[in-house]
């Protein structure tokens, strides 16, 4: 890359040279014939295209080097695109709404999300849905099957006011609105909506939704495909049956 840099300001001094001294030779300029003006004008135009690609080259070089961004210690602002940050994650949103990046993004310790994109998931309420396996096969499902690696996965403790989209949360997710992933192996408290492709632990709002539950929902509403658990709430709805105040299902069929 250092190579490529050197060959770009090496291009870019032959092509102001050029300019400097085409422009420095206006007093003559038509004592030029057409022929070598035309020459001259075709070789300014192919050392910028040269000139570009290198400089496009080198970009798509500094993408590759993102990907190998060294770990984080300490105190560090999100969302980044660092693999790792261990200690106290803390900004407006997490590194989950950074979505460009092939790899996924780690927080090990406490993330804190001072306005979190659960802000944005209260209009997916009526439209999301799981992969039910009897459902026909048009239907259309928020979450798909694990084609793309993980945007974000945090563990410890996770808060934010609105709310989170972490994929996945090995530990303690707190909100005072709602929280959305993948995948939640601990506890998941969040006063108006869970909604987890995965949950493994216990799962406290209003509304709990989750295609599979291996544990506790508590709420008023909780729904969930595969049960192997209990449910607690005014309705409560799995593969077995439909029941108010609770429901439980210990068997995988």
């Amino acid at each position: 890359m250092l190579m490529e840099s050197i060959e770009s300001i090496m291009l870019f001094k032959t092509i102001h040279f050029l300019i400097f001294n085409f422009i420095s030779t206006k007093n003559q300029i038509y004592s030029i014939d057409l022929a070598k003006s035309s020459n001259m004008f075709r070789t300014l135009i192919i050392l910028l295209l040269l000139f570009f690609n290198s400089v496009s080259f080198s970009q798509s070089d500094l993408s590759e080097f993102d990907k190998k961004e060294k770990d984080r210690y300490g105190i560090w602002l999100i969302p980044s695109a660092s693999r790792n940050i261990y200690g106290i994650a803390t900004g407006f949103v997490g590194s989950e709404s950074i979505c460009n990046r092939p790899y996924t993004k780690h927080s090990h310790g406490i993330n804190l999300q001072l306005i979190g994109q659960g802000i944005f998931q209260v209009f997916l309420i009526n439209k999301a849905k799981f992969n039910d396996p009897q459902a026909n096969s048009d239907s259309t499902n928020l979450f798909t099957q694990d084609t793309i690696p993980l945007r974000a996965i945090h563990n410890g403790l996770i808060v934010s006011p609105f709310g989170t989209f972490t994929d996945q949360v090995n530990g303690l997710s707190f909100s005072l609105w709602m929280s959305m992933g993948k995948k939640i192996n601990g506890v998941s408290i969040n006063l108006l909506w869970n909604f987890y492709e995965k949950m493994n632990g216990i799962s406290i709002g209003l509304v709990n939704q989750t295609a599979e539950t291996n544990g506790l929902q508590i709420g008023l509403v909780n729904k969930s495909l595969k049960l192997k658990g209990i449910q607690l709430g005014f309705w409560n709805k799995n593969e077995k049956r439909s029941l108010p105040i609770i429901n439980w299902n210990f068997s995988r069929d």
